[in-house]
């Protein structure tokens, strides 16, 4: 594949997510995926990806996934994008806040076949859990009263 088509195949995942079709992921992802977390969590599995985009439109009802760039060699490709909308559902046992939210992060895709088989996503958590307000305020990344042991958080 060229680095044109590779870039295709992440613009129309992101038209599948926005257009909430999951069904019509396997027109992107291969089913044996494999999804690694920005925390370092590997998940395998198409079903197992697919039931995390689901927990993310069940506490986000108006999601939303923007691409800013992409830059491609060989059979990767490199995402930076947004995510907006609005916490109105519980989100991995957050009660909903009703905030919006703007979520920027950053997807590195290996595609072979034209499927992604393999996601290894990059964000920040942390700025993620302070705009649903589920991190306790005295967490401030940086300095030397960041905490070693991670934020706390805010379960209502």
């Amino acid at each position: 594949m060229t680095i044109d088509e590779t870039k295709e195949v992440v613009r129309r995942l992101i038209n599948i997510l926005n257009s909430r079709d999951l069904s019509r992921l396997s027109e992107v992802y291969d089913e044996d995926i494999v999804y690694l977390t920005g925390s370092g969590e590997e998940y395998r599995g198409l079903e197992i990806y697919r039931q995390a985009i689901e927990a993310s439109f069940e506490g986000f009802s108006d999601l939303e996934f923007s691409i800013e760039e992409l830059m491609g060699e060989g059979d990767r490709v490199h995402m930076v994008y947004s995510m907006s909308g609005t916490h109105d559902g519980e989100y991995l046992g957050i009660p909903p806040s009703d905030q919006s939210v703007i979520h920027r992060a950053s997807s590195l895709l290996t595609i072979q076949g034209g499927k992604v088989c393999e996601q290894v996503d990059f964000y920040d958590w942390l700025h993620f859990l302070r705009q649903l307000d589920a991190v306790s305020e005295e967490v401030r990344p940086g300095g030397k009263e960041w905490p070693s042991g991670g934020a706390k958080l805010r379960v209502h």
